[in-house]
């Protein structure tokens, strides 16, 4: 599942339009969530398409509606995540409780990934303990980046005790550029300029199958601008503005 404030994209999905196969039956599912309401389209196989709205006030009623509309999960291995980061961990690992709580101890970084990817693996965990929850990390494509390319130039404290680097995010999307590419034109010895546009924007220059650096910084509120978050800014512009404006920090970055 791809997990955001705004709701749940199982790879069924939340926010979402996807297609898998189930016991051989192709399976299409689209609910699109606002607040606590989801906009439903479900097709299994050749049944008839079912459509409307419906309720959901949490992770744990998106994962019941969907087990109910699949006929249950006891053919599923395990439920894989998209997680963008924990503190001190990369690719791809089972998501149980120490994993958990190293993403909770970065919320301040990603408030709006971190809490709710933490809430909706809880309710896999809670609803389906036998059932293993998986996540590869958006940062585990950037594990092998060169290092004099995440590391600021600040006191190296920082870096070891605090965690201030460069990290880099949208790692699926630009892998899969890296990899579809090279098949496409047969070769790996590529230099390739990965642009990942949309709500979210990175770019990530990749040489052959590998990242060589991002747009991306520590966090996913750097590099080009976004939707609805700033990208690169001057932090000495923010003591302006609050001698400027009286208002605080925390006010300015609620802004």
């Amino acid at each position: 599942p791809n997990c955001l404030e705004t709701g749940l994209n199982l790879y069924f999905c939340f926010n979402g339009d996807v297609l898998f196969n189930l016991r051989g039956r192709l399976v299409r599912t689209l609910l699109t969530a606002r607040a606590c309401e989801a906009r439903l389209l479900a097709q299994i196989g050749s049944e008839p398409e079912q459509k409307g709205t419906t309720a959901l006030p949490d992770h744990g009623a998106a994962i019941a509606l969907v087990e109910k509309l699949l006929g249950g999960f006891g053919e599923l291995a395990a439920v894989g995540f998209k997680p963008v980061m924990a503190r001190g961990i990369s690719g791809t690992q089972v998501l149980a409780e120490p994993v958990l709580r190293a993403m909770e101890e970065i919320n301040t970084l990603l408030p709006a990934h971190n809490p709710p990817y933490v809430a909706a693996v809880r309710s896999f965990h809670k609803s389906h303990p036998h059932l293993p929850c998986i996540g590869t990390f958006e940062t585990a494509f950037y594990d092998d980046v060169p290092v004099e390319n995440v590391r600021y130039p600040v006191p190296r404290e920082w870096e070891t005790k605090y965690g201030i680097r460069r990290f880099g995010f949208h790692g699926a999307s630009h892998r899969y550029i890296a990899t579809r590419i090279a098949e496409i034109l047969g070769r790996d010895n590529l230099r390739v300029i990965s642009c990942h546009l949309g709500g979210s924007n990175s770019l990530c220059a990749i040489r052959g199958k590998v990242s060589a650096t991002t747009s991306m910084g520590m966090s996913p509120q750097t590099g080009l601008p976004h939707n609805n978050r700033v990208g690169d800014f001057d932090p000495f512009a923010l003591p302006v503005i609050m001698k400027a404006t009286g208002k605080s920090l925390e006010e300015l970055l609620d802004e």
